[in-house]
């Protein structure tokens, strides 16, 4: 499996990037500060995932953090996306026709526990043989100048497990079928704590040792069946007979009981009868009395239910009406007055003036001299007149208009009591009833006796109401009359020749508790007869199994006999290869320590050959007159070819079945020229099966890496911005804080 492509969104200082990758060697080169240890972090981050979010999170931004791996394998391609924030994982396996395979999509955090995740860890073994990020930087992970193994003890232990796990998986696997196959043929262990429940060989004894108690049990049980049989007759006689007994009490007590039900029923019904009777008697008095009281009712002239306003509506007529009589009646006087009013006459006083000038004007004819002396006297004579009379006049004028005030009011008080006589002639009218004065007259009249008989008629209603209506009545008495007819026919065919065999009433509860003390023996006894007969039944089968009991033992001891045999065979079988195991176990450090010394002598040119493992995964190597010296005694160059050793052959155990990339930081600057040179030969003869991606800012490299047609990825292009750049960016940034 290689690397094809690695694909980064806002992954630290990468803002979108892709890097491809081939097969073989692969050279990342590009000065310090160029990005190589971050585009070699995306890696294991897209895997694992980062416990810091905020680590790879880019500088002044906010917003998504990705990366995607795309990776090959014979036929089939595999592309991992995850967003660094919130851990989210898609995982999608293509084939050769990029059909999908298998998808995962979900979210799996360094820390969680979730169903999500284990299936994704589950998919990483499947996929790299490896789902813990400490082991991935153990192995196929090199630092950048660091080849010692992190994590110490507790990774120490992992490593052990997994280099004994890779060659011992198939023996575990046989060693639990047989402790399997041993403990489903018995409990007892011989080499720990026996199991708490009984398996088939703990069963078969069991069950042989049953069989061996129940023969015993079947030689003595003759005589009990026989005791058991005699015991069965006597009960199935007594009990014959007293059914037979309790089937006669139960039915004459029924009839009896019938008796005394028909007796009840004819008193109930002769009851009935006379209730009907009488209520029929009241119901047709009570009709004739409503229909006297609504004939008197109609003769009113009011309506059979004088509605609630009705006296107050009549009350009120009978007041507007005395009241426009009254009005009428002053204005009928005033009329009167004003005609009696006399009226001035102006011929009088006309003729007079006349005179007066025809009296004059003959004096003055006779006397001219006269004339001042006539003139005045016709002039006081004739205004004195005519002032008398226009003063009359005025006087006569000034009573007319008051007496025609007075009937212009009585007119408007007139028509206010029409129109509220017209607004009650409408009320009047709206429940029904004539609003000419005759009938609301004798409405007021008869009004007080009407309201007697309504109220006399409600009473006769309510009482009708309470009591069933004459023609239920009727029926319920025919029915009444023709079930007393059945009942006396049914008493008379059903009544006994001698009635003083009939039980009394008072004593039907003692007899029915005698009978219920027989039914209850009965039961008891029919109880005793149904386990006698289960037992006789065991003890028949008892005594007919002897047989098949034998039998059945017989094969019981043979399949004993096997059991055992295969018990101490798979026991034999455990132990021999329990030992096998541990005795490879003894020796698996011994040979990963041989196979570490193969590439540490290739790395130092024969200078180190042989290294040596402690159980706690302490490395020692070999000095002059045999010694073992820890290899912390050691310069730093040989120190890290040793851990480059044992990384290497790690990633051989690891990667079995799996040829995974291989990823190199610059972890070999501590190796002098010799040395790094025989370690390159010895990573470009590893890539030969695994892709190796070597990050490194080396130029001796670059030309190495194009002396040996090595894929060349260059950072030269990411290189940071100058100083004064980067200075102005930290001042817009800090603005951009304060704002």
């Amino acid at each position: 499996m290689i690397l094809r492509s690695l694909e980064l969104k806002h992954f630290g200082k990468f803002g979108e990037r892709t890097f491809e990758f081939r097969r073989g060697m692969n050279l990342v080169a590009g000065p310090n500060e160029a990005g190589k240890s971050t585009l070699m972090e995306a890696i294991p981050a897209v895997l694992f995932g980062v416990r810091n979010k905020e680590r790879f999170k880019p500088w002044g931004r906010h917003g998504s953090c990705e990366a995607a791996l795309v990776l090959e394998d014979r036929n089939r391609t595999l592309r991992i996306e995850r967003d660094m924030l919130s851990d989210r994982v898609i995982l999608t396996e293509r084939d050769d026709l990029y059909h999908v395979l298998y998808r995962f999509e979900g979210k799996s955090a360094p820390q969680g526990r979730s169903s999500e995740r284990v299936e994704y860890q589950q998919q990483l073994v499947r996929l790299f043989g490896v789902a813990e990020e400490d082991i991935f930087r153990a192995s196929l992970f090199f630092g950048q100048g660091n080849l010692d193994l992190p994590g110490a003890a507790g990774l120490a232990s992992k490593i052990k497990g997994l280099l004994s796990g890779f060659v011992e998986v198939d023996y575990d696997k046989v060693l639990e079928s047989l402790d399997r196959d041993y403990f489903a043929i018995t409990r007892q262990s011989p080499w720990g704590k026996d199991k708490t429940r009984d398996r088939e060989l703990e069963e078969v004894r069991s069950a042989i040792a049953e069989l061996e108690k129940r023969w015993y049990q079947a030689q003595g049980s003759l005589k009990e069946l026989e005791e058991l049989r005699e015991r069965l007759g006597a009960l199935k006689a007594s009990v014959a007979f007293d059914r037979g007994e309790v089937q006669k009490g139960e039915r004459y007590l029924a009839w009896v009981r019938k008796q005394w039900q028909f007796e009840a029923k004819d008193e109930v019904l002769k009851r009935d009868f006379s209730r009907v009777s009488r209520q029929s008697g009241k119901v047709s008095e009570l009709q004739n009395q409503r229909d006297v009281l609504t004939r008197d009712l109609s003769r009113t002239g009011l309506p059979g239910e004088i509605p609630i306003e009705l006296p107050g509506l009549l009350a009120a007529a009978e007041e507007e009406r005395r009241t426009l009589i009254g009005l009428q009646s002053a204005a009928a006087a005033l009329r009167k007055q004003l005609l009696d009013q006399p009226w001035m006459n102006w011929y009088l006083p006309a003729a007079f003036s006349l005179a007066l000038v025809a009296v004059v004007a003959a004096v003055l004819w006779r006397r001219p001299e006269w004339h001042l002396a006539a003139l005045a006297v016709m002039t006081v004579l004739a205004g004195g007149t005519w002032g008398y009379y226009f003063r009359q006049s005025g006087r006569q004028k000034a009573v007319r208009r008051e007496l025609k005030k007075q009937a212009q009011t009585l007119e408007v008080r007139r028509e206010e009591v029409m129109t509220r006589l017209e607004a009650l002639d409408e009320r009047f009218k709206a429940i029904g009833l004539s609003p000419s004065a005759v009938e609301i007259a004798r409405m007021q009249k008869n009004l007080r006796g009407a309201l007697e008989l309504q109220g006399k008629l409600r009473e006769v209603e309510s009482a009708l109401r309470v009591l069933e209506n004459s023609e239920t009545l009727h029926e319920e008495q025919e029915n009444l009359t023709r079930e007393m007819a059945v009942l006396d026919e049914r008493m008379e065919r059903e009544r006994p020749p001698a009635s003083d065999n009939l039980l009394a009433l008072e004593e039907i509860p003692e007899a029915e508790e005698k009978l219920l003390s027989l039914v209850e023996s009965l039961q008891q006894r029919e109880n005793e007869i149904i386990e006698l007969t289960r037992s006789e039944a065991t003890l028949e089968g008892e005594l007919g199994d002897l047989q098949a009991i034998e039998d059945e033992g017989e094969r019981l001891r043979e399949r004993e006999a096997y059991l055992s045999r295969r018990r101490d065979a798979l026991a034999l079988g455990f132990r021999v290869l329990t030992e096998a195991v541990e005795a490879f176990r003894q020796t698996y450090l011994a040979r990963f320590a041989e196979e570490i010394g193969r590439h540490l002598e290739m790395v130092t040119r024969g200078a180190h050959a042989k290294v040596r493992l402690d159980d706690d995964f302490s490395l020692f190597l070999g000095g002059k007159g045999g010694r073992w010296h820890p290899v912390e005694e050691f310069s730093r160059g040989t120190v890290d070819a040793v851990y480059f050793a044992v990384r290497i052959a790690l990633t051989r155990h690891l990667s079995r079945g799996h040829h995974l990339p291989l990823l190199l930081d610059d972890p070999l600057v501590n190796l002098d020229r010799g040395r790094l040179d025989e370690a390159l030969k010895g990573i470009e003869l590893f890539s030969r099966e695994h892709q190796v991606i070597f990050f490194t800012h080396d130029d001796g490299l670059l030309r190495r890496a194009a002396q040996k047609r090595w894929h060349v990825v260059s950072l030269a292009d990411n290189l940071p911005e100058s100083p004064a750049t980067t200075e102005e960016r930290s001042e817009d940034v800090g603005q951009m804080y304060l704002l």
